[in-house]
């Protein structure tokens, strides 16, 4: 009974695990491990009434209603990949029927034991399932976890190992007769070797993301430093454009002078000097914070260039000095940057609206952005997916933003309204 119970675990959770790997959930995470646990007691109960018909036709409509009402996606889809597991499921049961009926007459022959006197064969035919599912995740380029298929290979050699040994356990003619204590250790090893097959899997997926991960994150700190270098140029520009500014009649009285003097040559060319000193992006005064400015002086340009309308207010007196460049340049330039990307797929009349202001009697410092979107938002396990491209390039994403309203105390949240996204960050001043 407890391997019984044991192999309606493994049944349901293989079940779990691949539909898991193509939809996301339909419900409430906390009511997840109540759904698993009734399904594998439904399994469990199915199989103690020792009907192979019943068990065919009740345990399908069980594991049906298992991944309809866990499992967010459309009817035809879901169906088909609930045809191709449980087809694998049944699929290897029966092949393994007919393997063990084949080798009867050697083993009988031969003076072997026959498999089919040991309940291990439940572990092997659950351990075989497991394989099939793990090649069939593998190989699907719909997977949302798949390792590199060298890596994949190496783990590999673990279960087949595995299977080989179970096999050559069953096969070696070893008769633990009226010894249970023999056999219930070999079969407590057994679910041992199968449980940590699939623990180590899982470490071995883990390990994969963990690097791929890793790689993102190295290109995004690069793609911070090169955007703080730039916009810091784009200040030192500013600084000397002002200062050259300030000196403009310093320039136009040597001007006059070589003009008095018919110097017309070098004229020209205190003139060329000075016009490539005047050459700059144009920084609007939005607020008294330099970077806040260079960084919506940048995207109001970024918005005129592909057509989107950009209106900013920013209201006197915003305090967000105690925010860091990187983390104001990564923040906001995350939430323009998808805002412009988003409006500018709409045909007509999109545009972005930034507004920052305070609250809570200067407790609360809100940049709220505010932009017209034309295609179909993606959301997975609760996070907006980008479309883009080049997502890695642009930024770093929406959860970017949420990590670094939570390091300065804050919030961020977005919802939509009137057929306009909304994303509102709120840092603790």
């Amino acid at each position: 009974m407890l391997i019984l119970f044991f192999c309606c675990v493994i049944e349901v959770f293989l079940l779990y695990d691949y539909f898991n790997n193509f939809f996301e959930f339909k419900i409430k995470r906390k009511y997840i491990k109540v759904l698993c646990a009734g399904t594998i007691g439904a399994i469990f109960l199915v199989n103690m009434l020792q009907s192979n018909i019943l068990n065919l036709i009740l345990v399908l409509i069980i594991l049906w209603i298992f991944v309809t009402v866990l499992f967010d996606s459309k009817l035809g889809i879901r169906f088909v990949y609930f045809i191709m597991a449980y087809s694998v499921m049944v699929g290897v049961e029966f092949l393994y029927i007919i393997l063990s009926n084949t080798t009867t007459a050697l083993l009988a022959k031969t003076g072997l034991i026959l498999v089919s006197e040991y309940l291990w064969q439940l572990l092997l035919i659950k351990f075989l399932n497991y394989i099939v599912f793990i090649i069939l995740k593998q190989m699907s380029v719909k997977s949302k976890k798949r390792m590199t298929n060298k890596l994949f290979l190496i783990y590999l050699c673990v279960p087949v190992s595995t299977l080989g040994t179970m096999l050559t356990v069953f096969y070696s003619g070893i008769d633990t007769g009226s010894n249970m204590v023999l056999k219930i250790l070999m079969t407590l090893f057994f679910v041992c070797m199968i449980t940590g097959n699939m623990i180590l899997f899982y470490a071995f997926q883990k390990y994969t993301e963990n690097l791929s991960e890793n790689a993102k994150q190295e290109l995004e700190l690069l793609y911070q430093r090169a955007e703080v270098e730039r916009l810091t140029k784009i200040a030192e520009w500013n600084d000397n454009y002002n200062e050259i500014v300030h000196n403009t009649s310093h320039y136009l009285k040597v001007i006059g002078q070589l003009a008095y003097e018919r110097r017309n040559d070098e004229i020209c060319k205190v003139l060329d000097k000075l016009n490539g000193k005047l050459n700059r992006e144009e920084i609007c005064e939005y607020s008294n914070h330099k970077m806040l400015n260079i960084i919506l002086s940048e995207y109001s340009i970024k918005a005129k260039s592909a057509r989107v309308g950009f209106d900013v207010y920013v209201e006197p007196g915003c305090i967000l000095n105690h925010v860091q460049d990187v983390d104001l340049i990564t923040m906001i330039g995350n939430l323009l940057d998808n805002a412009i990307s988003a409006a500018s797929k709409k045909e007509k009349g999109s545009s972005v609206i930034v507004r920052i202001f305070m609250q809570k009697d200067g407790k609360l410092c809100v940049i709220k952005v505010v932009n017209d979107f034309a295609e179909e938002l993606k959301e997975v396990r609760g996070k907006l997916i980008s479309t883009k491209k080049e997502a890695g390039v642009h930024g770093i994403g929406l959860s970017s933003v949420l990590k670094i309203a939570e390091q300065y105390n804050g919030y961020f949240e977005y919802y939509i309204i009137d057929e306009k996204f909304n994303a509102v960050v709120v840092l603790t001043v």
